[in-house]
C-alpha cells in the first residue's frame, strides 16, 4: 500500500468510526443457495430504490414477492429463463440498464450461464470465478460492480462499489482535502479499512453498514 492509499485508508477509518454500531449488524446475508433470486436482485437494484415504505416500489419488496409466487425458480436458472421477460417484468417492474429492459437482461444472463453449464448456485460457486465474471459481464448492461454484488448475495464476501459506497469514500476523502477516487479504488479502500478495523462479521457486513448509513443520510 503506497502512502496515498495508506492516508486514504486512515481517513476512511475515521469516517467509518462515525457510523453507529447497530449498522454493522444490519446485513441480511443475501440469497444463499438462490442463484435466480440473487441474479434478479443484482440486475434490478441497478440505479433503483432498494427499500421503500411501499414494498411494491422497492427492489427488496419485489424480490420477496418473486420468491413467494415463483418458488421453483429461486435456485434454477432454467426455470427463471422459462418464465420469460414479460412474466419477470410483471413481478419485478420496469427499468433499464444498458438501454435494455432489466427483465430482458436477466433472461439473457440466465441463458448465458446455462450455456456455460451453470444452473444452480452451487455450480456457480464451484466454477472458476473469472470465467463466471466474463459470462456475466458479456451481457450488455452488466458490469463488474454488480457481478461482485451478485456473488456477495450468494455468500462470497465482497464490496459492491456502487454510487453509495463511492460517495461515502469520496465524502471522507474530500473532508480531508484528498482527491476523489473511482469505484475500483473505493473498493480497495473499503477492503483496507475492513482489514484494519474488523467491524462486522464479514467484509459484506462491513460494506453493507457503509452503504446503509450513506443511503440513510
Amino acid at each position: 500500500m503506497d502512502m496515498t492509499t495508506d492516508r486514504g485508508r486512515d481517513v476512511l477509518l475515521s469516517a467509518v468510526d462515525q457510523i453507529p454500531n447497530e449498522y454493522f449488524s444490519m446485513y441480511g446475508g443475501g440469497w444463499i443457495d438462490e442463484i435466480s433470486t440473487a441474479l434478479l436482485d443484482a440486475v434490478f437494484s441497478i440505479r433503483a430504490r432498494y427499500r421503500a415504505a411501499d414494498p411494491s416500489k422497492g427492489v427488496i419488496g419485489r424480490m420477496r414477492a418473486f420468491r413467494d409466487v415463483e418458488p421453483g425458480a429461486r435456485d434454477d436458472l432454467t426455470v427463471l429463463s422459462g418464465l420469460g421477460s414479460v412474466r419477470i417484468g410483471e413481478i419485478m417492474g420496469s427499468g433499464t440498464t444498458g438501454r435494455r429492459p432489466k427483465s430482458e437482461v436477466v433472461v439473457d444472463a440466465a441463458d448465458r450461464f446455462i450455456a456455460a453449464g451453470i444452473v444452480h448456485a452451487r455450480g456457480l460457486l464451484d466454477a472458476d470465478r473469472y470465467a463466471m465474471k466474463r459470462t456475466y459481464t458479456s451481457v450488455r448492461g452488466l458490469g463488474w460492480v454488480t457481478f461482485e454484488y451478485f456473488t456477495m448475495l450468494l455468500g462470497i464476501p465482497g464490496v459492491k462499489a456502487d454510487t453509495m459506497i463511492t460517495r461515502f469514500v469520496n465524502n471522507a476523502l474530500a473532508a480531508a482535502e484528498l482527491e476523489p477516487v473511482g469505484p475500483h479504488a473505493a473498493r480497495d479502500l473499503v477492503i483496507a479499512a475492513y482489514d484494519s478495523l474488523g467491524k462486522g462479521e464479514t467484509l459484506s457486513s462491513f460494506e453493507h453498514a457503509i452503504w446503509r448509513f450513506q443511503s440513510d443520510s
